[in-house]
């Protein structure tokens, strides 16, 4: 009798388990299917406590070099996003997230020791099934013996020779190896974003490496920002981005922007006008206010924002839900 109430017991454990768990699966798929992609949202503010399946950060060194006349090697840092329960037997969605001037491999996702709201919130997206588990690695800026924007240039070497390799040689992404044919074939799965000086390398990356990304969120820049204004300027930088995509050979349907930036932001009439001549290349570019069924150009204005990283939370929040769900 005590050997058949102990089976009892642990039959009625097992059934709630098996509940629990499918009803936190279907919790996960409802949260899935509740934001509708086609409207900006703001971030839910239980977002920015911790998580009860938090992910981890963890420090990426490798070996790179300045790519400038000195040709200077380096030893770099990384900051790398793994999603809770990361599987080396899984393949992950990935994104370079790099900070504005000033900033460092840090300013985003804080340190394994001290983690900032950004980590809070990619935890609370993923638990939530607002996307997919993603990894997400943020560089930082070797600065050579060039003027600002040639050293932001020759980071897209950095880039794809150095940094790719060894974060995607380290960590599961759908890259079947680290050449050049591999990150070619996963760009489906791989996206590049930017804040400010970050945002300049977003457009540059869109120019230049457009066969191994194909998701661009660059925010609060265009392609290059001049104190003093050239006339004309913004139309220079779009003709740049569609030569750099006319000759990659990628139809418009093979990458998507969401560009972003705030009301009170110092280069929003900039990145504004760069994102207007952009809309008229319409062979490289659909406009699109809602979401990447209907276009694979955004651009949002966030009402009261200015030119503060704190500030490009909602930028990175409503471009992911559009990149990886």
């Amino acid at each position: 009798m005590r050997r058949e109430r102990i089976k009892s017991i642990i039959l009625a454990l097992m059934l709630t388990a098996l509940v629990l768990t499918l009803a936190s699966c279907g919790q996960a798929e409802q949260a899935k299917q509740a934001i509708d992609t086609r409207s900006i949202h703001s971030i839910p503010e239980s977002y920015g406590e911790k998580s009860l399946s938090p992910g981890t950060l963890k420090t990426l060194t490798y070996s790179s070099r300045t790519y400038d006349s000195n040709n200077t090697v380096a030893t770099k840092k990384a900051t790398v996003y793994l999603p809770h329960g990361y599987s080396a037997d899984k393949k992950y969605n990935i994104l370079y997230l790099m900070h504005g001037y000033g900033g460092d491999e840090n300013t985003f996702l804080g340190s394994e020791t001290s983690p900032r709201y950004l980590k809070r919130m990619l935890d609370h997206m993923i638990s939530a099934g607002d996307i997919d588990p993603l990894i997400v690695v943020t560089p930082t800026l070797t600065w050579g013996s060039g003027d600002y924007y040639s050293t932001m240039d020759n980071f897209q070497k950095e880039l794809t020779r150095d940094l790719m390799p060894a974060a995607e040689g380290r960590y599961s992404t759908y890259a079947a190896g680290t050449s050049s044919g591999a990150f070619v074939k996963s760009r489906d799965h791989r996206a590049m974003a930017g804040f400010s000086m970050g945002g300049c390398i977003t457009w540059q990356t869109l120019r230049d490496n457009t066969r191994y990304f194909k998701y661009y969120l660059p925010m609060s820049c265009p392609l290059y920002f001049y104190s003093d204004t050239e006339s004309d300027q913004t139309g220079y930088m779009a003709r740049e981005i569609r030569q750099g995509l006319r000759s990659s050979g990628y139809s418009r349907d093979e990458y998507f922007v969401f560009a972003a930036t705030g009301s009170r932001d110092y280069v929003r009439k900039e990145i504004t006008y760069q994102v207007g001549h952009l809309k008229k290349y319409t062979d490289l570019f659909k406009y699109t206010t809602t979401d990447f069924s209907s276009g694979n150009l955004m651009f949002y204005t966030a009402k009261g924002h200015h030119h503060s990283f704190n500030q490009s939370y909602v930028y990175i929040y409503n471009g992911l839900i559009r990149f990886f769900r």
